[in-house]
């Protein structure tokens, strides 16, 4: 198992459970005690998770996670008008795909918790929030975490999408210029291009400040979606 594999699996049994000693984790990695201790101070450091003698454990709040913190109290009033209009499409029984984006970021914040739906995304924040609604069914798209953007990476992961059909798409934006929508990661582009692909109905949900701003790597065309919800529309 590669590293990366194993460290989104120690993840996945502190987000089951809310904790995992090395003890544990060397027995159902089998590997040693200085390599799980390396896995430990990986995830610690990227406050992915909370180190204790002999463990980790998940975060008892959001509160805990400065940088999800602040993530939700840059939520905009336009941000905000974007997800209302937005929230229609979350039906009892779909299947969605959210992505890497404040503005998704704010429609999740919005979901009745007792809704029951089956969301995929690459974005910490995300799992971060479903974590706190059961009825949610939430699966992280796992693999190396980019820091600066938040979000998950693995080929092996990202190729899983082309298994699944979304009901719905919801995708952000970092720019949308001549028509073309584009974002700053090419491996946060790569998932973006399977989800949009795999998605029956796709939505774009975008400030109008960002037109005829460009990023680097290019999602599509405004026309590949079924609709651009801005503040504005």
């Amino acid at each position: 198992m590669y590293q990366e594999q194993r460290l989104n699996a120690i993840m996945e049994n502190i987000s089951k459970r809310g904790e995992i000693s090395v003890v544990e984790a060397m027995k159902i990695f089998k590997v040693s005690r200085d390599t799980i201790r390396r896995d430990f101070t990986i995830l610690s450091e990227k406050k992915l998770a909370k180190r204790t003698h002999g463990g980790l454990v998940a975060y008892e709040n959001n509160a805990d996670i400065l940088s999800f913190n602040e993530r939700l109290l840059e939520m905009s009033k336009e941000k905000i008008n974007i997800a209302k209009k937005a929230e229609k499409y979350i039906v009892d029984g779909g299947i969605y795909f959210f992505d890497v984006s404040t503005t998704v970021l704010a429609l999740a914040q919005m979901i009745d918790e007792n809704k029951k739906i089956t969301v995929y995304s690459h974005s910490l924040d995300l799992a971060i929030l479903f974590s706190n609604k059961k009825n949610i069914d939430f699966h992280l798209i796992g693999g190396k975490f980019y820091f600066k953007n938040r979000f998950y990476f693995s080929l092996n992961e990202a190729e899983l999408l082309k298994g699944i059909k979304f009901t719905v798409g919801l995708f952000g934006a970092a720019g949308i210029k001549d028509g073309e929508v584009s974002f700053e990661d090419e491996e946060d582009v790569f998932i973006k291009r399977i989800a949009l692909a795999q998605s029956t109905r796709k939505f774009l949900l975008a400030q109008s400040t960002k037109e005829n701003m460009s990023s680097t790597y290019i999602l599509g065309k405004l026309e590949d979606f079924d609709q651009f919800i801005s503040e504005e529309n």
